[in-house]
């Protein structure tokens, strides 16, 4: 139960990182947002750390969908066509 919450965890918080890289890219750093998106990536970032550390020290299988999330949060940054 654990190691599924682990990995569960860790590709959330993966997810959210290329997120707000999806929207950094079409943001910049001149929108008015861009220093809270950072915060917020920032704080992302350092849950998503601590998730990665906690795959190797549980012997915990990261999910097999992280290519497809990969690609796919980046997307979900980016604004609607």
């Amino acid at each position: 139960m654990i190691a599924r919450m682990i990995r569960v965890d860790q590709a959330g918080e993966y997810g959210a990182v290329r997120i707000y890289a999806g929207q950094r890219a079409v943001m910049g750093d001149r929108h008015p947002c861009a220093v809270e998106i950072q915060r917020m990536a920032d704080q992302e970032a350092a849950h998503k750390a601590a998730f990665d550390a906690m795959i190797p020290a549980r012997r915990v299988r990261p999910t097999l969908l992280q290519p497809l999330w990969h690609v796919a949060g980046y997307a979900l940054g980016l604004p609607p066509h």
